[in-house]
């Protein structure tokens, strides 16, 4: 070979080596760049605040949010933020969106499942209970042992299917195994509740 083509083999081989350790360190040193490597923001706690404050701080902080869940809580005001993530004081980058869960205005509220003059005290309670809603010491009249006929709600008699918020507290009327003839209705008694 001619000693011009070996120096051009050897210019192309150094020049290859170069390219090869060049190119992983500016390719690092762009994605430190790009990705802001090392620079972190911490995340102001916004539980407790109104979506309107909460969004405010959070943009004075160069953050962003969305709202991914709504949730009821009847000591908090609408719209405030219940729940967030990542949670405050934690470490993120410029631009992040925080995760929130806001209070509803509506109350849940669920069907009464159909146990009046339907079902026996054992299954009345069971599906109540499994529907979300708490249950107070049972009432008795005369009628059918264990027989329900009538739920009611503080001094409410209630309808099957009635939407009532969901995890009220119930009482069920029962029949005390004192027969009668016929039961149409059951008349809410105040001395039950004294």
């Amino acid at each position: 070979m001619k000693k011009s083509t070996k120096r051009i083999i050897i210019i192309n081989l150094i020049a290859m080596a170069a390219v090869i350790v060049a190119t992983p360190m500016i390719v690092l040193n762009w994605l430190d760049s790009y990705t802001q490597h090392g620079k972190a923001i911490e995340v102001p706690n916004v539980c407790g605040l109104s979506l309107d404050e909460g969004a405010k701080q959070l943009s004075d902080k160069t953050l962003g949010y969305e709202i991914v869940d709504y949730k009821y809580n009847k000591d908090a005001g609408e719209n405030e933020i219940l729940e967030q993530r990542p949670a405050g004081a934690e470490k993120v980058k410029s631009g992040r969106k925080i995760q929130l869960t806001l209070n509803s205005s509506k109350e849940p509220t669920m069907k009464l499942p159909d146990v009046i003059d339907n079902c026996s005290l054992r299954e009345a309670e069971a599906r109540l209970r499994a529907a979300g809603f708490k249950l107070t010491e049972n009432i008795t009249i005369n009628g059918e042992k264990d027989w329900v006929y009538s739920v009611l709600m503080g001094k409410d008699t209630l309808k099957s299917g009635v939407e009532i918020p969901l995890g009220s507290t119930l009482t069920i009327i029962i029949g005390s195994g004192d027969e009668v003839e016929k039961v149409d209705s059951v008349l809410v008694d105040d001395s039950w509740f004294e």
